[in-house]
């Protein structure tokens, strides 16, 4: 069973990771006018396509897999904010945030 679920956080993992690295590329695109990051942006939409199908074919549940990439995905983006693009997060963004994953995760499991 462990073996399942590795496979299963490694490709949730992933699809996560792809869906950040394409809010990084996202401003580089200067509203998709700009070639190579416009490509890398839409790479990262269809690795994380197959990714998540690839977990939905392993028998995961979307109800599962959705509020997992819900939470994971914004919390990425505003890492990527505050470290590559230097802007500013209050404490109070960040705490909300969390608590809005938390609840999240709670919810899915209702």
């Amino acid at each position: 069973m462990l073996p399942k679920f590795a496979y299963a956080g490694a490709l949730l993992l992933g699809a996560i990771t792809s869906q950040v690295f394409s809010i990084y590329l996202m401003p580089m695109t200067r509203g998709a006018t700009v070639f190579l990051p416009t490509a890398g942006v839409m790479l990262c939409f269809a690795i994380f396509t197959v990714l998540i199908s690839r977990l939905l074919m392993s028998g995961f549940q979307l109800v599962i897999i959705v509020p997992l990439v819900a939470a994971g995905v914004p919390l990425g983006g505003i890492l990527v904010g505050i470290l590559a693009y230097g802007e500013a997060a209050s404490l109070a963004k960040v705490g909300a945030l969390l608590i809005a994953c938390a609840l999240i995760g709670a919810a899915s499991i209702l």
